[in-house]
């Protein structure tokens, strides 16, 4: 999601959302804020880079809610907690929508989907999963895509890796029964988008840059009007990968 079918300020977002979090987990607990901030920015960044062992299956919201209870003395699984920060979420959040953020559709998200539907193709959201529903569920709203064909959509709670891990990938391919040459990942991030390591995922790549593994290249507005070209391409790769 995020500036693939969204365009907004990430950065601003992720600031916005990581104090007003922030404050009120030191709210909640009676802590200092500075030091709250801190401790809650390294459980995300150990979070973000899938810092833990292979054998560890919790979900990313299990493990955020007890790394945030071992270094912070929060229980965010108390079922008030939990509800304070769920009303957050979808009460609150979504008027945070400023123009510093300036969330919106991206340009030609809509027809791109439109496009897969219309192929009759299976669609799912596959965003970095270091966020909890209610907030991917508010961006999706910004963007207009509450009411998009996905089949999945990723969150904190259903996954147990972020991405680029290709476990955070196949996880989720696993949930809808389909096999990593079967998938095309419509994606922006030239570090993200690619599954680590390869896994025999394609990627259609919308964001700057020209990524040697992408198998199409272009604008999300290039890709809803040369559909039929991207899927060309999608074969050609699968051909190629099954010859070699």
């Amino acid at each position: 999601m995020d500036e693939t079918l969204l365009s907004i300020n990430l950065n601003a977002f992720i600031l916005r959302y990581f104090k007003d979090v922030s404050s009120m987990l030191a709210d909640i607990g009676r802590r200092s804020r500075g030091g709250t901030m801190a401790r809650l920015g390294t459980i995300l960044v150990d979070l973000n880079a899938n810092r833990r062992s292979g054998t560890d299956n919790r979900t990313n919201l299990e493990f955020y809610q007890e790394e945030v209870e071992r270094r912070c003395g929060i229980r965010l699984s108390d079922p008030l907690i939990y509800e304070a920060f769920t009303y957050y979420d979808r009460e609150v959040l979504p008027y945070k929508n400023d123009d510093v953020i300036n969330a919106h559709a991206m340009p030609g998200a809509h027809a791109a989907l439109q496009a897969v539907q219309d192929a009759g193709l299976r669609c799912a959201l596959f965003t970095n999963p270091s966020f909890p529903q209610g907030a991917i569920e508010c961006r999706m709203g910004w963007g207009d895509l509450a009411d998009a064909p996905f089949e999945l959509v990723t969150h904190m709670g259903n996954t147990t890796r972020c991405k680029p891990d290709a476990t955070y990938y196949l996880e989720q391919l696993q949930v809808m029964g389909l096999e990593p040459h079967e998938v095309l990942m419509v994606g922006n991030d030239p570090k993200r988008d690619f599954p680590s390591p390869d896994c025999g995922i394609q990627t259609a790549f919308v964001g700057q840059g020209k990524p040697s593994r992408a198998t199409w290249r272009g604008t999300m507005e290039d890709f809803a009007r040369d559909f039929n070209a991207v899927i060309e391409a999608f074969y050609e790769h699968q051909i190629a990968d099954e010859l070699s």
